[in-house]
């Protein structure tokens, strides 16, 4: 309990360092000073540098998600939730570009990390997409889906919305992005709905 207290105050003290000086400029040295410990209480919980951003990354990518999470409800229609999650996803992303370019600057330059990170919040993105298809089916708002078709379904969502996503991370803005998922979403609804 204390470890993970503690690492968790490192990888939080470090944030502010690497948004200052981003990934290449920041030392050990640097996350020490900034989470008040010692070097080696550094390197009995992350390896180098690298261990230390990859859970920044994370954390941050995290802070994305986790407000658009909030707001889709079972009590929303589909259309809402999908609409909800991603213009709050895309708007929060938006925001955090701007706050913290070292960290898509890095995030760009460290595919193994991109990767890393893509892959881990991709298994919390298929889970949310899947309950706002459940949620659906069972309100008879979309043709039933069986259980395969459903998790394909939801993994297939959440790559084409994240590979907008990274489109927009690594190579730029989309322009009229929060237009283009609309109409992502409008397809996708027609196709789910059948009659009544």
């Amino acid at each position: 309990m204390k470890d993970d207290l503690v690492k968790e105050h490192i990888i939080n003290s470090s944030v502010a360092v690497f948004k200052k000086l981003g990934f290449d400029k920041v030392t050990m040295d640097d996350i020490a000073k900034a989470a008040n410990k010692g070097r080696s209480t550094l390197y009995y919980y992350f390896k180098n540098k690298h261990e230390v951003f990859e859970q920044v990354a994370e954390m941050e990518y995290l802070s994305i998600i986790e407000p658009a999470k909030a707001k889709i409800k079972k009590s929303n229609n589909i259309e809402e939730n999908l609409r909800f999650y991603n213009e709050i996803k895309l708007k929060s992303l938006i925001d955090k570009t701007k706050e913290y370019t070292f960290l898509l600057e890095d995030i760009r330059q460290d595919f193994n990390i991109a990767h890393s990170l893509f892959m881990k919040l991709r298994h919390i993105e298929n889970s949310i997409f899947q309950e706002i298809l459940t949620w659906a089916i069972h309100k008879k708002e979309i043709a039933p889906i069986n259980q395969e078709n459903r998790q394909f379904l939801a993994m297939t969502m959440v790559t084409a919305y994240s590979g907008l996503e990274k489109e927009m991370l690594l190579y730029g803005i989309i322009e009229n992005m929060s237009v283009r998922l609309d109409w992502l979403v409008n397809i996708l609804i027609k196709g789910l709905k059948y009659d009544q």
